[in-house]
């Protein structure tokens, strides 16, 4: 009987161990899916997102955001400039923005070190650049919009140095007009330099002489976007900097006729 007693303990001993353990590992299960869930959290998608509301907005983030993409995509591979970049990254350059127009260096004292192309139509001297006033090294890029005869052209200067002092400027450019070209609907869009007197539409029946009257200097003072009208027509307007070279993205405001010939599928 003792021997049966001494059995019968041990089985409920064992019993009880493993309800403990099992009980434990279910307790575990869900304390690490939870810590799991908190750290590593599956994603979701919110399908009932109406994004921009507003259409004029909207119709205007449809337009500029795939020329804006090019901007700021070049103005990013340019900040890594610290010193006088190699031929790889010549060659680089070339391949991810086969759009530019073109890049050069020059040394501190405006010498030209690379040109490419070699020859180039629209004229630009790099003197005053170097003669900049300021503390290059303060300084990550500037940037201007020059005009000649023929045509406008976009300048992004990046300078770069050897053990700290200044060495140069990496200059690349590109004509302004070519970002239209990544519009999906570029009749729609105007680009513009507010105060260069430069606007750039596919819009070829654009009357550019009234979009010049507007004081946009005015407007600029109180906002960075709005909507102004030119003639009887609603313009909606975003203004942002490349650098320190202001630009302007202009579409007409959503009319009926806009929602009825379905211009958000271009």
């Amino acid at each position: 009987m003792r021997f049966k007693n001494s059995v019968r303990f041990v089985a409920l001993f064992a019993f009880s161990i493993l309800m403990i353990f099992a009980g434990g590992c279910d307790y575990g299960s869900k304390v690490w899916h939870d810590a799991q869930d908190t750290v590593n959290p599956n994603p979701t998608i919110d399908l009932q997102s109406a994004g921009i509301e507003n259409p004029d907005d909207n119709k205007l983030a449809l337009l500029f955001t795939p020329v804006d993409e090019k901007i700021l995509s070049l103005t990013s591979f340019l900040s890594n400039i610290d010193s006088h970049p190699d031929e790889d990254w010549f060659k680089l350059l070339f391949m991810r923005f086969p759009w530019i127009t073109g890049v050069f260096t020059v040394d501190e004292e405006a010498n030209m070190l690379v040109k490419l192309p070699e020859e180039s139509i629209k004229p630009f001297k790099p003197g005053p650049l170097v003669e900049y006033e300021g503390d290059w090294s303060e300084i990550k890029m500037k940037s201007f919009i020059s005009y000649s005869e023929f045509g406008p052209e976009m300048y992004l200067c990046i300078p770069f140095f050897k053990d700290a002092d200044f060495k140069g400027l990496v200059v690349v450019h590109f004509d302004p007009r070519i970002l239209l070209n990544f519009c999906p609907a570029p009749q729609k869009l105007i680009i513009m330099q507010p105060d260069g007197g430069g606007i750039w539409t596919g819009d070829e029946n654009l009357d550019k002489e009234a979009f010049l009257k507007i004081d946009w200097d005015a407007l600029l003072d109180e906002d960075v976007h709005g909507v102004t009208k030119v003639g009887e027509v609603r313009y909606v307007w975003l203004s942002r900097y490349v650098s320190d070279t202001q630009i302007m993205y202009v579409t007409k405001a959503v009319s009926e006729s806009d929602e009825d010939d379905g211009f958000l599928i271009f």
